[in-house]
């Protein structure tokens, strides 16, 4: 940790911002000190993402000082804060995705001599940092062909090429696993050393509190902690993000398993001896009204299942009964006519058009469910059932009419998510449904979820955080090398006992076993 007389790189003094009536900061007091970690945290929509556009001049504040250096500056743009030596990884991509990593690096900054771009020069620059990334790849493919934790990494390897005095990172680990994260961190430490100060900010607090030096807390706009060394706790972090919410949290961990409704066969999804390129003869029943979660490395099968049962892929064996005895749908229309829902792992790319306005992007769901009524719904119908949803959702917004990506990560997600419900599907496929969101927009998440099971769906479930399985489903199949090697229930799926049985195909012997024939 960096003494208290280290150089004060920034400082945002009073820092107040409003959109529309809508106050974003206020008041809002912030510092960061040559060689440390300054951990942001807060609920969605508590006003972080404002906080760091500002220092990295991608927003104005409305009022307040911000100084940089010492010196009090008012950036107009993230390439003048680049330029003084602020650079930001924002949690969402903002790459050119038919442009190679090494041109995505060096966007907008290209070494030119005689006006011609040194292509050799910006490759030479930019492997010691991919290497130091453990970012292994060919540097000539365009990078929309990459995986997505492969596309994060060079997000992050654009703003070390800058070799800025000031580095934020928001949310850079959301699509990492976690040999990436922790590489990620070593590069965070050697940076540290260096006496590069770093605005952090993750939904993951136990690495906020593994790697922060100091952490500040967000609520609703105005800053209401800080705090650094033996006083960083998950606990405390989590009661100072939520306040009177932390009770209701705490409360999600002792609640009931949802109870299948007695059923006949025909109700449920019926799997058996499915295989693909990468599933093996996994079999499995899910009944409506119960959560089954999927879990297990990456390439293990479970998005794989998911991608058969919504039409996205097509099987090489096996057989597959749907809900209702329903065939499975050969692409993704039939899926959804078939009453099959999926909230994919990326929702600004998969699930929602971000210029769109947000009636816009419930419409389709919210059209389908009021045609199959028998009519063609008005706007003002459409809007009747958009804020009925909206209201169910608990999501905060100024109107309908307001961009999709205005709204917080969480309040995204949750319009992916709750625009199914009007939908009324049968069967509902969650891939990873609460990535990048905080605890509060988390547990409003898991509500929904509950919603779903108690009106008698079938949810099925994947999450790249492990702890969630205990908190969301009513069993958890394992999935190992393309097949389904066990069943934890209820709460034996604990994060430890999921992390011993996706690494070794296998349920640790303390832990009840069903295996799946």
């Amino acid at each position: 940790m960096p003494s208290s007389e280290a150089r004060e790189l920034f400082a945002l003094t009073n820092i107040s911002k409003t959109y529309g009536g809508v106050t974003a900061l206020s008041g809002v007091d912030l510092t960061l000190r040559a060689g440390e970690v300054h951990a942001l945290c807060g609920e969605n929509g508590a006003g972080k993402s404002t906080c760091m556009k500002i220092i990295a001049g991608a927003e104005m504040p409305g009022s307040g000082q911000y100084s940089l250096m010492g010196k009090t500056i008012n950036l107009r743009s993230v390439s003048q804060a680049n330029t003084n030596g602020v650079a930001i990884v924002f949690q969402e991509l903002s790459l050119f995705p038919d442009f190679d990593a090494v041109q995505n690096v060096f966007l907008g900054h290209e070494p030119r001599r005689f006006g011609i771009i040194e292509r050799k020069k910006m490759e030479l620059k930019t492997q010691p940092i991919f290497e130091q990334l453990g970012l292994s790849i060919d540097i000539k493919m365009p990078i929309g062909q990459l995986r997505i934790a492969d596309q994060q990494l060079i997000e992050i390897a654009k703003a070390l090429a800058l070799d800025a005095k000031v580095l934020i990172l928001d949310e850079p680990n959301s699509s990492l696993n976690v040999e990436e994260s922790k590489r990620l961190f070593r590069v965070i430490n050697d940076l540290r050393e260096q006496g590069t100060g770093i605005l952090y900010s993750s939904h993951r607090l136990e690495e906020v509190v593994e790697i922060a030096d100091r952490v500040s807390v967000l609520r609703n706009g105005k800053k209401v902690a800080e705090y650094g060394g033996k006083s960083l706790s998950i606990s405390r972090i989590v009661n100072d993000m939520l306040g009177e919410k932390a009770d209701k949290v705490a409360d999600r961990i002792k609640r009931k398993r949802h109870t299948p409704l007695k059923t006949d066969l025909k109700d449920c999804l019926q799997v058996n001896r499915l295989s693909s390129a990468i599933l093996d003869e996994c079999s499995f029943v899910a009944a409506p009204g119960e959560v089954v979660g999927f879990a297990g490395l990456e390439g293990a099968g479970c998005e794989e299942v998911l991608d058969i049962l919504f039409g996205r892929i097509e099987p090489t064996d096996g057989d597959v009964i749907m809900p209702g005895n329903k065939q499975l749908p050969k692409n993704i229309l039939a899926a959804v006519n078939s009453g099959v829902a999926m909230v994919p792992a990326d929702r600004r790319t998969e699930g929602l058009a971000l210029q769109q306005d947000i009636l816009g992007n419930m419409n389709t769901v919210v059209t389908g469910a009021l045609g199959r009524l028998g009519f063609a719904p008005t706007k003002g119908q459409m809007s009747a059932v958009a804020l009925e949803q909206a209201k169910a959702l608990n999501l905060r917004f100024g109107e309908l009419g307001d961009p999709a990506d205005s709204l917080s990560g969480g309040n995204q997600q949750k319009i992916v998510i709750g625009k199914w419900l009007a939908g009324n599907p049968d069967l509902v496929l969650l891939n990873d449904p609460t990535r990048g969101v905080d605890i509060g927009a988390k547990n409003e998440i898991y509500n929904i979820i509950d919603t779903l099971a108690k009106d008698n769906r079938i949810v099925l479930f994947m999450s790249s955080e492990l702890s969630e399985y205990a908190l969301v489903c009513d069993r958890v199949l394992l999935f190992y090398n393309g097949r389904i090697m066990g069943e934890l229930k209820g709460n034996e799926a604990t994060e430890h006992a999921l992390l011993k049985a996706v690494n070794m195909g296998k349920i640790a012997p303390d832990h009840k076993n069903s295996l799946t024939k």
